[in-house]
């Protein structure tokens, strides 16, 4: 893909992203008001108002598209180009869906899924590179429509540090492990 066709995607993906956030503003206004998450879920803590997602929304999707454009520019024939962006569009749908899964789970009343769903997710984390900026932002972006951007985004950093701890240090240390006991025998 060519730098020009990169950057329109990317900002298509900015200005989506923003009408979709002013338009759930826009409908929680109306039905009475835009929504603030309490830590904890206690309202004498700190709340954070969806009005936030205005910010961090476009943000990550930029960071997003910065990234994966860095990421492919490292890589050199056009079928490993190819074969990344498919991963990638392969990782953010699959985040995207679980969130979309175990949201509407949890709106539906069923909690007790949506909770095994997180828990799925934590051990997933452990054998992918959920670390990866595509994954996040398909996990916030499922679930910025049922409890606005916050919620999720601070939901990602559970599994995001999972996975990233499974890959840079435990999958090392397993390795290095591997072998040396390849050396002594």
């Amino acid at each position: 893909m060519d730098l020009l066709k990169i950057k329109k995607i990317r900002n298509q993906l900015i200005i989506s992203v923003v009408i979709l956030q002013i338009a759930l503003l826009i409908w929680e206004s109306l039905n009475g008001g835009v929504k603030t998450h309490h830590l904890f879920a206690r309202d004498d803590l700190f709340g954070i108002s969806n009005w936030w997602g205005l910010i961090i929304l476009p943000l990550l999707v930029w960071i997003t598209a910065y990234s994966i454009e860095h990421r492919s520019n490292r890589l050199t024939d056009q079928l490993s180009v190819s074969n990344f962006y498919k991963s990638v569009c392969v990782n953010f749908l699959i985040m995207l869906l679980m969130c979309l899964t175990s949201s509407t789970f949890f709106m539906l009343g069923f909690q007790n899924i949506a909770i095994y769903m997180l828990f799925a997710v934590l051990i997933i984390a452990l054998f992918f590179p959920l670390y990866r900026i595509e994954a996040i932002v398909g996990y916030v972006l499922g679930g910025a429509f049922f409890t606005g951007p916050m919620i999720p985004f601070v939901g990602v950093i559970l599994f995001v540090s999972v996975s990233a701890f499974s890959h840079f240090c435990i999958k090392p240390l397993i390795f290095r492990l591997k072998s040396a006991k390849t050396v002594i025998e």
